[in-house]
């Protein structure tokens, strides 16, 4: 990759990545400067004037695909990862990256341009380097996408990582024709769970008081991926929470496993047995469901979980 950069008080500021790949990976450094900032417009195809003023870092491998290097703008980006030293990034710097699916970054990034997002509708996952404190910028990001995001994060320290589901949402206007009166309808559970923060630091608490508003206003799927994610990543997961996705999962569990059988979703599967939700009619019938579909290991595991959970007791007669 190809970058054209400044130096402001011996730190550097990226302005521009050339490349081949959809993949946009910055440097933590560059001559031995620390990269702590990407310009505005760095990733937009919008821009009115490129900048003349500027340094080139050039790898030696980028050599030979000279020919086919192109700006890493717009369409052409599809993930970008960012360094732990990234602090800032610039105004509309994603504008119009309408293929870019997952960003990643450290809480390190604390200032984030306006219309950094503009036209991102289909970021998907945000990955999160939580090494550095408890608080992010996570809620500024989501305020900024309507979509559903999937949020995991982690921590470089020790190695352990919490994946959170954040489901889409959309306003509506709506006319009230006799009164002459507009007035918004909001759509999905999006929006409340996008003020699950405190001062930038994510409250799962409050989290999970919102789950019986998701269940009113999401698809089964959206539900299913959320509950494993609070199963999964258990972190700062109450007894009474807990207890409450269990219970969704016992009232859904056919159509659970379906969902799960698609993708051959075995960690679930296993959650479902670890947290003891399978009912002996739920079991029965997902036996039977994984092996018209004809997925042998899952029939098998299946058949396990149901000799250890509903064994029956024979009755000893004592003469």
């Amino acid at each position: 990759m190809t970058i054209e950069y400044r130096v402001i008080e011996q730190e550097i500021e990226i302005i521009r990545c050339y490349g081949v790949d959809e993949k946009v990976v910055i440097p933590d450094k560059i001559d031995e400067l620390p990269v702590f900032a990407v310009a505005s417009y760095a990733f937009s195809d919008r821009k009115r004037q490129e900048e003349k003023d500027v340094l080139v870092f050039e790898q030696e491998s980028d050599r030979l695909f000279q020919e086919q290097m192109q700006l890493l703008a717009g369409p052409s980006v599809k993930e970008i990862e960012f360094p732990d030293s990234v602090r800032k990034i610039g105004n509309y710097i994603f504008y119009g990256c309408k293929n870019l699916k997952a960003l990643s970054f450290s809480n390190q990034l604390t200032q984030i341009g306006s219309g950094a997002f503009t036209g991102c509708g289909m970021i998907k996952q945000l990955t999160v380097n939580m090494g550095f404190g408890k608080q992010s910028c996570v809620k500024e990001i989501l305020g900024e996408l309507w979509q559903r995001v999937d949020v995991i994060f982690t921590d470089s320290k020790d190695g352990t990582s919490v994946k959170i589901v954040f489901p889409e949402h959309y306003e509506e206007a709506v006319e009230n024709t006799p009164a002459r009166i507009l007035f918004t309808k909001h759509h999905g559970s999006g929006n409340d769970y996008r003020q699950c923060f405190y001062e930038r630091t994510m409250d799962y608490e409050k989290y999970d008081r919102i789950f019986p508003i998701a269940e009113a206003r999401e698809k089964l799927e959206v539900l299913t991926d959320l509950v494993f994610c609070r199963l999964l990543y258990p972190e700062q997961l109450s007894e009474r929470a807990k207890e409450k996705y269990v219970t969704f999962l016992k009232e859904n569990i056919t159509n659970v496993f379906l969902y799960l059988l698609q993708t051959d979703a075995m960690e679930q599967i296993q959650c479902i047995s670890r947290y003891h939700a399978w009912t002996k009619e739920g079991i029965d019938e997902a036996i039977e469901i994984a092996s018209r579909y004809q997925k042998p290991e899952i029939t098998g595991y299946l058949m396990d979980q149901k000799q250890r959970e509903f064994q029956v007791k024979k009755k000893k007669y004592v003469l």
